[in-house]
């Protein structure tokens, strides 16, 4: 079950924090490709048991959709920023010409 942490970062950390986040998604599609890599090498050699490659495939799957879910995370915290971004300029605008 996925849960929602709350934290707060000074404005101008929250692209470095997006990316250390986005670390965890990098981790997740490393093992990936290097699963999915050794698997089929595996099925070029015929190497190994068909039940374990298709258990290999659901763990590389469940990496995947994890990482999906991360990046999901990253490009809505983004979405966020640039909003705020907008709005501190909309209000300076305002203060400029009010």
């Amino acid at each position: 079950m996925r849960v929602k942490i709350t934290y707060t970062v000074q404005l101008e950390e929250v692209e470095s924090e997006v990316s250390e986040i986005m670390s965890r998604a990098s981790e997740d599609l490393d093992f990936s490709y290097q699963e999915l890599t050794r698997l089929q090498l595996d099925l070029d050699t015929k190497t190994g048991d068909p039940k374990d490659h298709a258990l290999m495939i659901d763990r590389i799957r469940i990496k995947m959709a994890k990482a999906d879910q991360v990046l999901e995370d990253c490009q809505n915290i983004l979405i966020g920023l640039a909003n705020t971004k907008k709005q501190l300029e909309e209000q300076e605008d305002e203060v400029q010409d009010g």
